[in-house]
């Protein structure tokens, strides 16, 4: 291959995503987003010890949205978690809402202790977004999850 038609690939490339980009950009029923890199190089992972059967909550260099979003973090955890899916909602003063469309999962298969693990997860990246000190989950109730309001303080002493 020459490098002129390297060239040429590459500029096509770049315009295709440009104009992806543009046209995805006027959705009014997207969250805010940021084009400011952040300033945190880790993202918070938990696990349940299984020494204690105690809830661990670690930062982990390294995972990190490209950016400190709404959209951008939750990109993140669905891409971490495929079973789950959460969806932007609204975001009210410090409190971000959100939803899970489809919580069988979460609520019927992950036992007892999985879903405290996503949601102390979830709870603790997405409060890494500044200006937010709770999430609102809403779903579908079931045996092992309720929807409801979460801090950091909520996953203390678990």
């Amino acid at each position: 291959m020459t490098q002129t038609t390297c060239m040429k690939r590459i500029i096509l490339v770049a315009g295709l995503v440009s104009l992806l980009y543009a046209c995805g950009s006027n959705k009014t029923d997207q969250p805010e987003t940021t084009n400011d890199s952040t300033d945190i190089s880790y993202s918070w992972e938990a696990t349940l010890n299984d020494s204690t059967g105690r809830l661990e909550v670690v930062k982990r260099e390294g995972l990190i949205p490209d950016f400190l979003s709404a959209q951008s973090v939750i990109d993140f955890l669905n891409k971490k978690n495929q079973f789950v899916q959460i969806q932007y909602r609204k975001t009210s003063e410090d409190t971000l809402f959100v939803r899970i469309p489809e919580a069988t999962y979460l609520t019927q298969q992950m036992g007892s202790s999985g879903p405290t693990v996503f949601f102390a997860e979830t709870v603790y990246n997405l409060t890494e977004i500044p200006g937010i000190h709770f999430v609102n989950f809403d779903f579908e109730e079931g045996d092992h999850a309720s929807p409801g309001v979460f801090d950091r303080d909520t996953f203390k002493d678990q």
